[in-house]
């Protein structure tokens, strides 16, 4: 990459009519971090084709003129507050063409898309975007397209952990960019607890301006209910193991596939500091 920043965020595209929300997401992000941009959409081949007798390159130059197009819009549109480029990939897997890439161009998150359907009770998100939660070494946002009108009110229910932490995070880069509020929604008893979560979160996304609020009932349902009243709710991912209904856990999954308007869930990766894992990362 030509690039020199110590920041970078990847974006995959894969359908072209959510790619500009979902650029609109990584420039922010990247923009806070003066960091960069880096679009990524892959030319999905057969396993056992013709194309295995080219290399990336020559595939790319004779057959990629459609998928590379496409990369090129996405990448120009995004142009302006930070750098932004664009890598055409090639592969019969997406999944591992993402991690890989995630890995050769050193990029600190991967942001996807993603559209709420109904699925086997095996699959969690979707077969690529599971595999990309789990494997990927780096922060993972996977963000559920809704309306795409402006950004005045973000929503982000409160909890612990570092992926909590990781969605107050996001929620800062786009309020500061869009000039909108955080209202922080606690489900749970007010007390001590409470008051020192959202006391904390509502430090982390400053300079934004912040609302709080404590509600009793459901998680799922509260949240739900008040992710209608904002334009994007922004919570981490509360999985506790590497079992597949544990991915995400169920709150995230049930809020991103109920609430009408945009989610993002974050994942953040733990541990040692990712940079230094990667290579040591088992293969897809």
């Amino acid at each position: 990459m030509g690039g020199t920043s110590e920041y970078r965020i990847a974006v995959a595209i894969a359908d072209p009519a959510n790619a500009a929300q979902l650029t609109r997401t990584a420039v922010d992000i990247a923009r806070e971090r003066d960091g960069e941009v880096l679009v990524l959409r892959v030319l999905v081949t057969e396993r056992q084709s013709p194309f295995a007798l080219y290399n990336d390159d020559v595939i790319i130059r004779e057959f990629g003129g459609e998928e590379q197009e496409i990369l090129d819009r996405v990448v120009e549109t995004a142009r302006g507050a930070v750098p932004v480029s664009g890598q055409l990939l090639v592969s019969f897997d997406v999944a591992r063409a993402l991690t890989n890439a995630v890995v050769e161009f050193d990029c600190d998150a991967l942001i996807v898309g993603w559209q709420a359907r109904e699925r086997p009770s095996e699959i969690v998100l979707g077969s690529n975007i599971d595999r990309l939660v789990a494997r990927t070494p780096s922060d993972v946002l996977v963000e559920k397209i809704g309306p795409a009108d402006g950004v005045d009110s973000i929503l982000v229910p409160v909890a612990e952990g570092p992926h909590a932490e990781l969605a107050a995070d996001v929620a800062r880069a786009i309020a500061v960019a869009n000039d909108a509020e955080i209202n922080l929604l606690r489900v749970g008893a007010e007390d001590t607890t409470a008051e020192r979560l959202l006391a904390g979160i509502a430090a982390r996304v400053a300079p934004a301006d912040v609302d709080r609020e404590v509600r009793t009932g459901s998680v799922t349902d509260t949240v739900v209910e008040e992710a209608s009243n904002h334009d994007i709710t922004i919570l981490g991912s509360t999985r506790q193991g590497m079992l597949r209904r544990q991915l995400v856990g169920s709150v995230p999954q049930a809020v991103g596939r109920r609430a009408d308007t945009t989610v993002i869930i974050t994942r953040r990766e733990v541990g040692i500091r990712p940079r230094l894992t990667r290579l040591v990362r088992e293969t897809l």
